[in-house]
Parts: structure tokens; C-alpha cells; sequence
């Protein structure tokens, strides 16, 4: 039997499959890092699966053609991107290794709350042929997570499950991330 990502989730601790991951793919972030730390020197690479989505209503209901931040869809030099706030914080900016282009996380949307997963904004006539990819994600620079702390905690949209749980994720990680005082 072949030795997959299942069986080694069961047969090792998590710790283990974090470092054999670290061996297997160095410079690599896997899920379980904490992805804004990454070693000196080193550019952070993360694998995700990236979906795109456009402007109209069907991809974005009555917020069509706008961000989670109000601003308008970019597309361009730097393009529009929704993430999990509290993996990929608002204003993180990241190359996609394979096409080269650049995006900033100015959105965040359900679909991606809980998984290593963006969504690309594209133009209307190019969202069918881009279908559902895994990518490199190259981060030129990490956005803020108090920011989207102080966003997500502003709205009335806290009914939301998704929005509750990358709040309650943004404060675990400001919590440890807060120094100690003795």
C-alpha cells in the first residue's frame, strides 16, 4: 500500500507529518505552520487550491463588483483576491508561482474560511476556463491581522458562522502572538 497523506495521518502524531512535510517540500508552508513566521531569509511558499470568481451577482450576490472593504474589484497591475482572514489576512499580497500574477486579499468569502484556499478574481470571460487549481503561493508581504480583527468585529455580519470563526481564529492568533507579561 502505498504510503499517502491519509496513511500518515494515522499512523504518525501531528508533529511528525509537519516536519516530514518540511523535509519533503523546505520553503513550503503546510496548513498547521503559523504561516506569518516564516525562517529569516526565507520566502514564504504556501500550497493552496485556487478557485476563481468574477463581479457579477452570481459570484458575489448584492455585494457584486465590490470587496468585503467596499472597494471595487481590481484587476491589473495588483488583482483582487478572498481569502480566510485569519490564514491570509486582509492586504496580504502574493504571487501565484504559475501565471505570475500579482493579488492582494482585499475580500474573503464562506467557501474559503477554514482551508488553504483563495479565490482570484477574473475578468468574466476567463472564469470557466480557470476551474479549481492547486498552486504555489509566493507571500510578498503579509496583510494585518488586526485589521481584519477590527473589520470582521465591526460588522453586524458576526451572525455569520464564517465570519464568527475566523474572528474567534484572529484573536487565538493576537492572543498568542501577544507578549507575556510577568
Amino acid at each position: 500500500m502505498p504510503l499517502t497523506n491519509l496513511t500518515l495521518a494515522r499512523c504518525l502524531p501531528a508533529f511528525a507529518i509537519l516536519a516530514l512535510t518540511a523535509l519533503l517540500h523546505p520553503g513550503t508552508a503546510s496548513a498547521g505552520q503559523n504561516l506569518q513566521n516564516p525562517a529569516a531569509g526565507q520566502p514564504t511558499r504556501i500550497r493552496a487550491i485556487a478557485t476563481a470568481y468574477g463581479s457579477g451577482p452570481g459570484c458575489n450576490a448584492q455585494w457584486a463588483g465590490r470587496t468585503a472593504i467596499g472597494t471595487r474589484l481590481r484587476s491589473g497591475a495588483i488583482t483582487s483576491a478572498a481569502a480566510d482572514w485569519s490564514k491570509f489576512p486582509l492586504g496580504t499580497r502574493f504571487r501565484v508561482v504559475e501565471t505570475g500574477r500579482i493579488y492582494e486579499v482585499d475580500d474573503y468569502g464562506s467557501a474559503m474560511v477554514g482551508k488553504m484556499k483563495v479565490d482570484l478574481y477574473t475578468a468574466h470571460g476567463a472564469l470557466s476556463k480557470w476551474g479549481v487549481r492547486n498552486v504555489t503561493l509566493e507571500i510578498l508581504s503579509w496583510g494585518s491581522r488586526e485589521r481584519s480583527l477590527a473589520l470582521l468585529s465591526s460588522r453586524k455580519a458576526t451572525r455569520y458562522a464564517h465570519i464568527r470563526k475566523m474572528v474567534a481564529n484572529l484573536r487565538d492568533q493576537l492572543a498568542v502572538a501577544a507578549p507575556k507579561n510577568s
